[in-house]
């Protein structure tokens, strides 16, 4: 049986003194209850459109088990809404682009997800307030309970004794850990995907299951539990913000001269900072972005090997093929023809 929204979430309106539109539109009962959200429960999939000081679209995709939230947000100001849960489930929280930050009324512990990063956020039945601020914010939000990683991982992977050890705490880390490049890679895939109907809950499922494998027994978790990232937050900012120009100007050469300028730093420190927080070097990072943006391109909008290596900033489709087979093992061409 799958987690329903209402299973989630009990309440989910605006908080009063924000004034602002609220984010699912929802009619509320006298007890609270979202009834537009609940009602639409026989469906795999929600999307709203949304307007006002809140633009853009967001989606909720169930699953056997698990639901995911997809938003892709504009925000006028900042948007805080109230929730509620039922009960304690597990949420991975995302976050490609803005800020995302939540805090626990009875006692006012307070997490916060920054732009590029994620965090494993413990959800219990207390009110919790949800401030998304940026104006872009795009996010990627899994929400499951504690049985499905034991289903998922096995039963001798105890969720009590591997999450959470330090007791009562919103998120996994106390900081907020950096979307790496694997990371970044497989959260994109999810985010873009264009299938229709049965198609998509399954593709997804199976990357939701993949993505929590490598997440909790993979090397992510391990590498961001021994290396903290030492750089200021400031730094860190920076590093997302340059990566997010990268994102929208792949068709461009990108030359570390520009890369440096754009992030105000000197050619030394913007690559040792970008390995720091990113465990790659630049140009590797710029590479496979470009790469699963050609695979998408040549997969989803058929285009053609040659218009997919200009749009990611290839003059030359033989270069393009060369750098293609050894990002991705494989050559461009075995993705023509083929309904993925």
């Amino acid at each position: 049986m799958g987690i329903t929204r209402k299973e989630l979430l009990i309440t989910n309106k605006e908080v009063p003194s924000t004034g602002l539109w609220n984010l699912r539109r929802c009619t509320l009962t006298n007890s609270g209850v979202d009834q537009i959200v609940l009602e639409k429960s026989a469906s795999a999939f929600i999307s709203d459109q949304l307007q006002g000081k809140i633009g853009g679209w967001q989606e909720e995709i169930r699953m056997d088990k698990a639901m995911i939230l997809i938003r892709k947000l504009s925000l006028v100001d900042e948007f805080v809404e109230e929730v509620t849960g039922q009960d304690s489930y597990i949420g991975i929280h995302f976050v490609l682009q803005g800020s995302y930050e939540c805090t626990r009324r009875k006692d006012s512990l307070n997490l916060v997800i920054p732009s590029g990063s994620y965090n494993i956020v413990h959800w219990s039945p207390d009110v919790i307030d949800q401030k998304l601020s940026g104006h872009n914010y795009v996010a990627l939000e899994i929400f499951f309970k504690g049985e499905y990683l034991e289903e998922l991982l096995g039963k001798e992977y105890n969720v009590d004794s591997n999450m959470f050890v330090l007791g009562p705490t919103l998120g996994f880390w106390n900081s907020a850990k950096p979307i790496t490049l694997p990371l970044h890679i497989a959260v994109s895939e999810i985010l873009n995907c264009n299938l229709n109907s049965n198609a998509k809950v399954n593709y997804l499922e199976s990357k939701i299951r993949l993505l929590l494998i490598d997440l909790f027994l993979g090397q992510e978790t391990q590498i961001v539990r021994n290396k903290e990232v030492s750089i200021s937050t400031s730094d860190y900012e920076t590093i997302e913000n340059l990566v997010s120009y990268i994102e929208t100007h792949l068709k461009k050469p990108l030359t570390i001269k520009e890369l440096s300028a754009v992030a105000g730093y000197n050619t030394t420190k913007l690559k040792s900072y970008f390995k720091k927080v990113h465990n790659t070097t630049i140009f590797k990072f710029i590479t496979s972005l470009r790469m699963q943006k050609a695979k998408a391109l040549i997969l989803e909008d058929k285009y053609t090997i040659a218009q997919a290596s200009y749009e990611v900033g290839y003059s030359n489709p033989q270069h393009f093929t060369v750098a293609f087979k050894k990002n991705m093992g494989y050559l461009p061409s075995s993705l023509l023809g083929t309904d993925q």
